[in-house]
Order: structure tokens, then C-alpha cells, then sequence
């Protein structure tokens, strides 16, 4: 959401990986000596999305060459938005410098979303599928998968398949045996 606002409002350049996804990169670049390229990659964008930084864990020249892209966007006002799946300082294998700069920043907690908000998304997700279950096999879904939108639009996706695949009508205790594993 932040990097489409940013694209649809300014002509601000924007990059988004994974921390896998770099580190490959990194290795790449070392040993295809092309690590300038590398650098100017990170380094000369407005906006960097770095997902899943916990993987940079244990990882020490990884660590290294993200420390000074950091300072760098960092000095040169840019935005760095970075996500885990935990806070910073419990990510054991972390440089602590890393943690104190990663901690300089807003750092936000991520709630799983309420029942309405699931809901919506079930709505919204069955929309885009151009499909229409039965509100009481939404708010079932909605009920029993509280963890994470993945699993939510997994299981939406389970009920819409076995009900395209099968040409039945689910039934709750269809959908309950479908989603058994899930549940």
C-alpha cells in the first residue's frame, strides 16, 4: 500500500525485495564482480522495501553491505521500510548496530485483523473470483481462521475450488470438512 501510494503520487523511485532475494543478489554480484551495480541498485532508490529482515540473521557481509545502504538512504533522507516477524531486538544473529538503527525509526506491531475486517476481505476476495458463497460459509472462514490473511484467502480459495471442481453448493458442514485440516 505505502509503495502504490508513492508510485501513484510522485515520480519517486521505488524498490521492493526480500532479504533472500538480496542476499542472492549480493552473492550474485560478488561473483560476477558487479558490485557497484549492486550498490547503486539499493543505494540510489527513494523508497526501499526490505521484506522479511529477520533473514538477514547470521548472515555477517550481508549485514555488512546493508549497513551502509541503510546509512546511506539514511543520510540521504530516503525511506526504508523493513518487515519481520518479530522486533528487531529479538532477532538473535542481528548485528546490534543494525538493531539500533532498525530501532530509530517507527516501528509498528502488526495485529491479525477483527472479524468484521476478515469478513471484508472474504467479500472483497470473492469479488475478484467473481464468485458467491453463502454469508454464514464467509463468517465460518472468518470465525475459525484468525492467523493470517494467507490462511484466510487459502481457505476461501479451497471452498471456491471444491465448489467450481465438485459443481455442488457448499454446505457448512462441507466447508468444516474441507477445511478439517486447516481448522
Amino acid at each position: 500500500a505505502i509503495g502504490h501510494h508513492v508510485l501513484g503520487t510522485s515520480r519517486s523511485q521505488v524498490c521492493y525485495i526480500s532479504s533472500e532475494a538480496m542476499m542472492n543478489e549480493y552473492i550474485d554480484s560478488l561473483q560476477n564482480r558487479t558490485l557497484v551495480q549492486f550498490r547503486k541498485k539499493y543505494r540510489n532508490t527513494d523508497l526501499l522495501f526490505i521484506d522479511d529482515i529477520h533473514f538477514l540473521a547470521n548472515k555477517e557481509r550481508l549485514q555488512e553491505e546493508f549497513f551502509h545502504t541503510f546509512n546511506t538512504l539514511f543520510d540521504a533522507r530516503k525511506q526504508i521500510v523493513m518487515t519481520s516477524d518479530r522486533p528487531a531486538s529479538e532477532i538473535t544473529g542481528l548485528e546490534r548496530r543494525l538493531v539500533s538503527r532498525f530501532e530509530w525509526g517507527l516501528v509498528t506491531e502488526l495485529q491479525p485483523p477483527d472479524l468484521e475486517t476478515r469478513i471484508a476481505i472474504l467479500r472483497n476476495k470473492q469479488d475478484q473470483a467473481n464468485v458467491k458463497l453463502a454469508d454464514e460459509l464467509l463468517l465460518f472462514i472468518a470465525q475459525n481462521i484468525r492467523s493470517n490473511i494467507r490462511s484466510l484467502e487459502g481457505a476461501l480459495v479451497r471452498a471456491i475450488s471444491f465448489a467450481s471442481l465438485t459443481n455442488h453448493d457448499l454446505t457448512l458442514d462441507s466447508l468444516r470438512h474441507l477445511l478439517r485440516d486447516t481448522l
